[in-house]
């Protein structure tokens, strides 16, 4: 099952742009809003300055492509 802060972040990313739209967010800490962007058609860009999570938000959305 999907964390319950993704299926949210879905319904936000679906219900604020269209098919296919870019999606930005400045503040992308573990990747949240780019599982939602993959798992609504959306194409994502992420800004994160701690490379930490930077790294754990790559992984995750990687991981949603498969």
């Amino acid at each position: 099952p999907k964390p319950l802060n993704i299926i949210s972040m879905f319904f936000l990313v679906e219900n604020s742009s269209k098919l296919n739209d870019v999606v930005f967010f400045p503040f992308m800490g573990t990747g949240s809003v780019g599982v939602a962007c993959m798992n609504a058609n959306r194409k994502f860009i992420g800004v994160e300055l701690d490379e930490k999570y930077f790294e754990i938000a790559k992984q995750r959305i990687e991981d949603s492509l498969f």
